[in-house]
């Protein structure tokens, strides 16, 4: 039996007084801070994609970096316009891979033997939390993916897709109880903190501190001894090779919020819609590193 490490036991204090902080501050304050916290660590936890490739396929082929950044830029443009011309199905693949993304890295142990029942697990337990986020946050989520998708969605189809999740989680972990039994006991207390969170704290809230303490920090350190498994400061040697690109980024970010952003289309939807489109080819490229592991 595996207990609380001492990095999971400061997370999961800290997650509890964000619980406190989104009790007690106003909305205006923490929807900023939130905001900035995605777009500073939880972009930049993505931001060493093209060098996670060219590290990886030059170990069976000699890809150029020019093709791989063009590549990767196109891929992000067609999730842009996918956005515009079909958001429906845009928004559906964005949270199905995200889900799966969201439990591959929670769970994801170099140990384990990678097959389909494994991350059909990690795609359940993603698409659970998910479901839990969205329903504790019914008005707010219907009011978001109206205005990316106009789409309707109601709060008992909301219920119906927790109910449906839960049932698909406990079925995948049962499947796979022998390779995660290890961490079944800290994941467990982890979900409960992570209730807790999504329940008494705002949408923007709830998603900032699971997104950047749950899954970008320790995204971003796993990346960083892979990419600087040599460096005295791997994190520090992952950010200054990302921040190139985490600019770029960002202008990328400006450009959308200045030419897209009318009257019918609300700040969170047009943070979300930007998320939605540079997470695809994140969530691509993690499965890939974890795979070459």
């Amino acid at each position: 039996m595996h207990f609380l490490s001492k990095s999971k036991f400061v997370k999961i204090i800290f997650t509890l007084l964000c619980v406190v902080l989104g009790v007690i501050l106003p909305e205006h304050f923490l929807v900023p801070i939130a905001i900035l916290n995605v777009l500073t660590i939880g972009v930049i936890h993505g931001s060493n994609d093209l060098f996670i490739l060219s590290k990886t396929l030059t170990t069976s082929k000699n890809t150029p970096f020019a093709f791989l950044f063009f590549s990767y830029t196109l891929f992000v443009l067609i999730m842009v316009l996918a956005l515009n011309r079909v958001p429906q199905w845009a928004l559906l693949l964005f949270v199905s891979a995200s889900a799966f993304h969201f439990g591959e890295q929670q769970w994801h142990n170099s140990s384990y033997v990678n097959t389909a029942k494994l991350n059909m697990f990690y795609g359940a337990y993603g698409t659970f939390l998910f479901s839990l986020l969205f329903y504790t946050h019914a008005n707010q989520t219907t009011e978001i993916i109206y205005d990316i998708a106009n789409l309707l969605i109601t709060e008992d189809f909301l219920w119906s897709l927790l109910i449906l999740s839960g049932i698909l989680l406990l079925i995948a972990s049962l499947v796979n109880f022998n390779q995660i039994k290890e961490q079944l006991f800290f994941q467990l207390v982890i979900l409960l903190v992570l209730i807790l969170l999504f329940s008494q704290t705002s949408l923007v809230w709830s998603f900032s501190v699971y997104f950047v303490l749950w899954h970008s920090i320790p995204s971003l350190r796993e990346q960083a001894n892979v990419l600087f498994p040599y460096s005295k400061t791997p994190i520090l040697a992952y950010m200054r090779h990302a921040l190139l690109y985490w600019i770029m980024a960002m202008v990328g970010f400006g450009f959308i919020s200045f030419f897209y952003t009318d009257n019918t289309t609300s700040l969170l939807a047009l943070f979300f819609s930007f998320l939605a489109a540079i997470t695809i080819p994140h969530v691509v490229v993690i499965f890939w590193m974890h795979k070459k592991k």
